[in-house]
């Protein structure tokens, strides 16, 4: 594991960001005696009033039609991961972006850049995260890198960037599976932090990789979406796994947030 063995909270925008990135190290951390604490930023319960017609669209793309069935079954597939890997969750109160209004209205809109009126959101998260009741001297954090460009990786990224310049110690994970489908992404990712963060590190996870993909398995309404490029999810995640692994077989990168003022995204 990057650093040493001690507590660690990973936070995952969405309800599969840290299982489909980085499932392994959480496994091996749980095989290592330090279960780590897997922390869904954007969970919300939403209202009504605040799912427009993208929602909708995306709703039944995934053969749901309210946001609440969504949800329900999202925390049910997040529950059954966590399970998988011997994680504890804990789900936070913010919107989704495709429920933040007219912000994002198409996919596009999702991985372009973020909206200037959300910046205060990225202080909010990084506060709510240093009073988690789970929160321990010493613990750290991992934050999607955010390759791709989703706004929601963008948000999370940034506060984890937040938590770095007040020294807690941060690691960004490798957005899969963006990195698989788009491998020039990591290279324009890491070109645009300008420094933000630092060389490149491997977590072994051969043992563990078995115990990923199966996690990975459980969110059933998003597999055939996000891995629409391929009919073979475990080829896909073992292949890109062992290439970038190497001689240490299957592995994860990650890159330490530098300790830096600027929160930007």
């Amino acid at each position: 594991m990057p650093g040493e063995l001690g507590p660690a909270i990973f936070l995952s925008p969405h309800y599969d960001d840290v299982v489909l990135s980085c499932g392994g190290t959480v496994a091996a951390l749980v095989a290592a005696g330090c279960p780590p604490l897997m922390v869904t930023i954007f969970g919300g319960e939403t209202p009504e009033e605040l799912v427009g017609d993208f929602a909708r669209w995306k709703h039944r793309r995934w053969g749901y039609e309210s946001a609440d069935a969504v949800l329900a079954v999202r925390r049910d597939e997040d529950a059954v991961a966590a399970a998988i890997l011997g994680c504890r969750t804990r789900w936070l109160g913010y919107f989704d972006a495709i429920y933040r209004g007219e912000r994002y209205a198409a996919d596009g809109d999702l991985f372009g850049r973020l909206k200037g009126v959300e910046a205060g959101l990225i202080p909010l998260i990084a506060d709510e995260i240093l009073s988690l009741p789970e929160w321990a001297a010493g613990t750290t954090v991992y934050v999607p890198l955010a390759i791709g460009g989703h706004v929601d990786h963008q948000i999370t990224f940034a506060a984890g960037r937040l938590l770095a310049a007040r020294g807690i110690t941060v690691f960004a994970y490798e957005d899969c599976p963006y990195a698989i489908h788009s491998p020039g992404g990591i290279a324009l990712r890491l070109a645009s932090l300008h420094g933000q963060v630092g060389p490149e590190t491997l977590v072994a996870i051969e043992k563990t990789l078995d115990r990923r993909i199966a996690a990975i398995a459980a969110y059933t309404t998003q597999v055939p979406v996000i891995f629409h490029f391929t009919a073979d999810m475990p080829g896909a995640i073992a292949t890109h796994a062992r290439r970038i692994g190497g001689a240490l077989g299957a592995a994860e990168r990650y890159w330490p947030v530098l300790e830096t003022r600027s929160t930007g995204a």
